[in-house]
């Protein structure tokens, strides 16, 4: 996007419309919160249908970390040029295509799955890599569509329309693929993607064009940028390492759920479900006190204090003696979760300028979502030979020790 007089007006004009309704009144961003909902819906199904797929043919713990691994191993592959190309095309035209391309390949899951496995990891892995493209742009769709004073509401609002859908998503996954083939789980991730496309084709443009730059023009030093941005600000470099350490955490800890729902408390795919609904749950909750209090909260405060907190509540996990009770930690995990991620979404939003937001969360997104990616490939492989409940103690730590040491740092607690 180019630094011009026209580009300035243009921009004063998107913040005066934006900032002149509330949020209920933005068509382009009630648009965009309706399209998610309905695409993470048939997300949430899909994403308890890919590990239960892998696990019901192969029984094996480290196949099934694969698969999840899958779904977020493309950042780290991607991640940064999709931030080039997000500063250098139309947002939301970038969305609808990626909308549409993931339509087609999960429409072809339920035919790979009969021909092999295999055909199913390569599908998993290019589901992805185009969501690569999706998630950084509707992060940095979103300054565009909302004036800067109510980013943390329309963040909390995004989240909380997300984790409704992982109440009732991942809640109803299991009772549904009890009902039906696992296969016709991905047909309707499949409908989702096309409903978000149609609400994003009938947004009204009032964001700017992007404009390469003079001297922009060449890849490597467009990547250059968006890496320098995160290194030559501190308070961004110190939020990242925060993020990549919890995310470590994070990472082991999500396919440890799933073992520990079927193979520790042998509730199978249900129990999965269970587990992903009370984390919405909490989520839900978290997403919520948000929106009511943005205004009061300090994001500084709301990353550290909230990563000790979910840290604390995964390792609590591991001295739950049922499903039910195992439910109340996960609850807790979700309210900090959604403290945290709307605290660091807004945080970035703030201090990035529009011009450059695209490579930035390209940066970010590779590097928290490949830290992710290796993490959850090591939760599979550890599981196969360490006790769940004593790497869900580990996994605990690494989480709530970064928010311990941020904590003592001025700079990122008064963010």
């Amino acid at each position: 996007m180019g630094g011009g007089s026209d580009e300035r007006l243009a921009v004063l004009d998107s913040d005066l419309y934006a900032g002149s309704q509330s949020l209920s009144r933005n068509r382009n961003y009630l648009l965009l919160w309706i399209g998610q909902f309905i695409s993470q819906m048939g997300d949430r199904l899909a994403l308890v249908a890919f590990p239960w797929l892998i696990y019901t043919r192969t029984g094996s713990t480290l196949g099934t970390g694969v698969v999840l691994a899958l779904y977020t191993l493309p950042y780290v592959l991607f991640g940064a040029f999709a931030g080039v190309v997000i500063d250098r095309v139309d947002k939301r035209n970038l969305m609808i295509a990626a909308d549409v391309v993931r339509a087609a390949l999960i429409a072809l899951v339920p035919f790979a799955a009969e021909l092999s496995l295999p055909s199913v990891y390569v599908l998993s892995f290019l589901v992805a890599s185009v969501g690569v493209f999706f998630e950084p742009t509707k992060l940095a769709i979103i300054p565009e569509i909302v004036p800067r004073g109510q980013l943390m509401r329309a963040n909390s609002l995004l989240a909380t329309g997300d984790n409704i859908t992982e109440i009732l998503g991942y809640g109803l996954a299991g009772a549904i693929l009890a009902l039906i083939p696992v296969t016709a789980a991905f047909r309707l991730d499949a409908a989702s993607f096309v409903v978000s496309a149609a609400a994003l084709l009938l947004m009204r443009r009032n964001w700017i064009k992007p404009v390469v730059r003079a001297g922009s023009s060449k890849l490597m030093h467009e990547l250059q940028e968006g890496a320098s941005y995160v290194i030559r600000h501190r308070g961004l470099l110190a939020n990242t390492v925060m993020v990549l350490a919890a995310a470590a955490g994070l990472g082991i800890s999500y396919p440890l759920t799933f073992f520990l729902a079927v193979r520790v408390f042998e509730g199978g795919a249900r129990a999965f479900g269970f587990f992903e609904a009370s984390i919405g749950v909490g989520f839900l909750v978290g997403s919520v006190s948000v929106a009511v209090f943005a205004r009061r909260l300090r994001k500084g405060l709301a990353m550290t204090i909230g990563l000790i907190g979910m840290g604390a509540g995964i390792g609590a996990v591991a001295a739950a003696p049922s499903v039910p009770v195992a439910l109340i930690p996960m609850a807790a995990v979700g309210v900090a979760n959604a403290v945290v991620l709307i605290a660091v979404d807004t945080y970035v939003q703030e201090v990035v300028p529009e011009t450059i937001a695209g490579r930035v969360w390209g940066v970010r997104f590779a590097l928290t979502q490949g830290t992710y990616a290796l993490a959850v490939l090591a939760g599979g492989a550890l599981a196969s030979i360490i006790d769940t409940r004593a790497l869900f103690v580990a996994a605990g730590l690494m989480v709530a020790v970064p928010g311990l040491i941020a904590l003592l740092s001025r700079s990122v607690r008064e963010a």
